[in-house]
């Protein structure tokens, strides 16, 4: 007579099943990683769901703020990016900001072994508690959980090797890099002016250099980290026409009044002699596009809520003040933009574009940062500064 089938049984399949799915997907690259995402029962971290649920490559959001997310647990994908991005070896110390419901930590406990350790951290005692009780529960109780301000770290059990923040934060804290040792990675979803990337960051004669860098989305960090970074809306637009929101580092009035001027002039639709199909980031997480444009001080990133007009969803807008001009390019219409005013931003933008030709319309993955601890005389040649309100001075380059 055959045994009949248990729920461990599918959880296992259904486990072994994500395990593969990520694998594919290239999130997952390393014996570890695949070790740990094989081994670790996501199903015990979030109860509330079914098993097929909770092995869905998805987010499982645990607690909400006036219907807003404030914590889940990660999708797996991009967990196992943060995961292969960190470097995990046996006998790490890491840290962890935002604990959700543990998973994730029992994931680096899993790598780093008994001879390792793992500390998480999250502002919410009963998040804390009920990630304590979760990894209790599926065997990993000795990943110290503690109730603290993510931003702060958490000194007692430092310095650290690695330090993952599975928190969106606008920028690395200093705490961070003091808990953190000479070589040691810090892994964190960073803004850049309008997107988020999960950067991982070696820390080398105090300042940060980057290993890898990710597209992500992450809800954001809580606490004292004076976040000041959103889309803020821009123009008047009439009748049904979509409103525009503009990404920006902190808001300011005065030039979101300047901005509304900009957009209220009348507008023509040109083209750009190419195609940019497949180079925007609602297209191809992979294009080193979005992160070309952004890091020039004159473009900004813009989305469009639902409506009707010729432009809508997701965009770049070169702003030029000084002419009171802007040349729009929008996902949607891979070949042409949108110009208000005069042709100045036009022709500033053809520009830009020439020169992300030139370049060969490099991947994501040849992006390198570095986050100075002080301002340097000068950058090193292929550097470009990037504009962003931190205690550390930014810059990029392209490998090759």
């Amino acid at each position: 007579m055959p045994i009949a089938a248990t729920p461990d049984d599918h959880a296992a399949n259904l486990r072994g099943a994500l395990v593969e799915d990520l694998v594919n997907q290239g999130a997952i690259v390393s014996q570890p990683v695949r070790d740990a995402f094989a081994s670790v029962p996501r199903h015990l971290f979030v109860p509330r769901v079914d098993l097929h649920a909770a092995y869905a490559d998805q987010p499982v959001f645990i607690r909400w703020d006036g219907g807003i997310p404030i914590s889940s647990s990660t999708q797996p994908t991009m967990m196992a990016i943060m995961a292969e991005q960190l470097r995990l070896e046996p006998g790490c110390r890491a840290l962890e900001i935002g604990a959700g419901t543990g998973y994730n930590a029992a994931i680096l406990s899993h790598i780093v072994g008994e001879n390792g350790q793992v500390v998480t951290v999250d502002i919410d005692q009963d998040i804390v508690d009920e990630a304590a009780g979760n990894l209790s529960n599926a065997g990993y109780g000795d990943v110290e959980a503690v109730c603290r301000d993510g931003f702060e770290g958490y000194s007692p059990s430092g310095p650290y090797d690695r330090i993952m923040v599975t928190v969106g934060a606008q920028d690395i804290s200093l705490h961070w890099v003091e808990q953190l040792r000479e070589g040691g990675i810090i892994v964190a979803p960073l803004w850049f002016r309008g997107y988020r990337l999960s950067v991982a960051l070696q820390k080398r004669d105090g300042g940060l250099e980057s290993l890898s860098a990710a597209p992500c989305m992450f809800i954001p960090i809580r606490g004292s980290a004076d976040r000041t970074e959103g889309y803020f809306p821009v123009g008047n637009p009439p009748g049904d026409a979509p409103q525009m929101y503009i990404g920006m580092e902190r808001d300011d009035p005065d030039h979101r009044r300047l901005l509304d001027r900009v957009f209220a002039q009348e507008e023509q639709l040109r083209d750009i002699g190419r195609s940019l199909e497949g180079q925007f980031h609602t297209q191809d997480l992979s294009s080193g596009f979005y992160m070309f444009l952004t890091a020039d001080p004159r473009i900004n990133i813009i989305h469009w809520e639902s409506g009707d007009g010729l432009f809508q969803g997701a965009g770049y807008a070169l702003i030029d003040l000084e002419t009171m001009s802007a040349a729009v390019l929008c996902d949607g219409r891979p070949d042409q933009v949108m110009v208000y005013g005069n042709d100045a931003a036009h022709v500033e933008l053809i520009g830009l574009l020439d020169g992300w030709d030139v370049l060969g319309r490099p991947s994501i993955r040849s992006l390198r940062i570095r986050a100075f601890s002080s301002p340097p005389q000068s950058l090193p040649d292929g550097h470009w500064s990037v504009a962003k309100r931190s205690p550390f001075t930014w810059a990029m380059s392209w490998d090759g």
